[in-house]
C-alpha cells in the first residue's frame, strides 16, 4: 500500500529526478576533474610542423580559377604553461601557376647602332602565400594527438617574370620582375591529428577550411609578351575560400 502511494506521488518522483540528476552532475564533475588533472601532468612543449599542401577552391574562387594550387606549410606553436592551449605563427606557399617560355630578350637598346637581343627564356610565376596567427587546443599530448586550431591572417596574390640568357654553355639571369602584387585578409578553422613514430617525431595529417577576402590575381592564360620583355595580362577578381589538404611532419622539441 505504501509503495502504491509512492508510485502515484507525483512529488516523490519529481524528488527521485533531481537526486538523480545531482549524482549525474556530480559524476561528471569528478570525472572533468580528473582527466583535467590528467591533462595538466602532460608534459607539453614548443612544437614545429611542416608539410605538403594542396589547396581546393571552393566558391566563387573556383568559378573564377580552373585548377588545384599545391605548395607547403609550416608552423610554429607554443604551449601556454602545461594547459592544452597553444599559440603560434605560421606560413604557407602555393603555387597557381607557372610556364617558360622561348623569347628573344632586348639586351640593349640602342638608337644609333641598333637594339641588341639575345635568345632566352622568360619564366613566369604565380603563387599565392600565407601569413597566420593562430590559437589551438591540443587536448592529448600522447602518442595520438588530435587538435583544433582557430586562426586569422593576411595572404598575397603575387605574379613574377624572370629572363634567363642561353649563352655558351651556361645561362645567365638578365632580369627579374614582380608585375602584380595584391593582399587581402583571411580567416578560418583546422583539424589535425598526430601519430607519434618515434621521441618527438610525429606523421600529421591536417585539414583546413579557409575564408579569404576580395583579391586580384592574374589569369595565366590571358598572358602575353610584348617586345621589350615585359608581360601583359588580364586580372581576375573574386573572394578566395577554399579548402586545404596537408600531409608531413611535426617535431616536439
Amino acid at each position: 500500500m505504501v509503495s502504491l502511494w509512492a508510485w502515484h506521488n507525483p512529488w516523490l518522483r519529481v524528488n527521485k529526478c533531481i537526486t538523480m540528476k545531482k549524482s549525474i552532475t556530480l559524476i561528471l564533475i569528478l570525472s572533468a576533474i580528473f582527466l583535467g588533472k590528467d591533462v595538466l601532468s602532460q608534459r607539453r612543449s614548443p612544437n614545429l610542423n611542416i608539410g605538403l599542401q594542396m589547396a581546393q577552391p571552393l566558391g566563387e574562387f573556383a568559378t573564377h580559377y580552373e585548377g588545384l594550387p599545391a605548395g607547403f606549410g609550416c608552423s610554429f606553436s607554443m604551449p601556454i604553461f602545461r594547459s592544452p592551449i597553444e599559440w603560434g605563427i605560421g606560413y604557407a606557399w602555393n603555387s597557381m601557376g607557372s610556364s617558360d617560355r622561348d623569347i628573344i630578350a632586348l639586351i640593349n637598346q640602342d638608337s644609333i647602332n641598333g637594339n641588341v637581343y639575345s635568345e632566352g627564356k622568360m619564366a613566369i610565376r604565380s603563387s599565392n602565400g600565407r601569413y597566420l596567427v593562430h590559437a589551438r587546443i591540443r587536448p592529448l599530448a600522447g602518442k595520438i594527438q588530435p587538435y583544433a586550431d582557430l586562426f586569422s591572417g593576411l595572404e598575397t596574390y603575387k605574379t613574377t617574370t624572370s629572363i634567363t640568357l642561353d649563352n655558351s654553355g651556361y645561362s645567365s639571369e638578365l632580369s627579374t620582375n614582380r608585375d602584380h602584387l595584391d593582399m587581402t585578409y583571411c580567416y578560418g578553422w583546422a583539424l589535425g591529428l598526430r601519430w607519434r613514430v618515434a621521441p618527438g617525431i610525429y606523421i600529421e595529417g591536417r585539414y583546413e577550411n579557409i575564408n579569404g577576402g576580395q583579391v586580384q590575381y592574374v589569369d595565366d592564360e590571358s598572358i602575353s609578351i610584348n617586345n621589350d620583355n615585359s608581360i601583359a595580362f588580364d586580372l581576375k577578381e573574386s573572394k578566395t575560400n577554399k579548402a586545404v589538404y596537408q600531409v608531413g611532419v611535426a617535431i616536439s622539441f
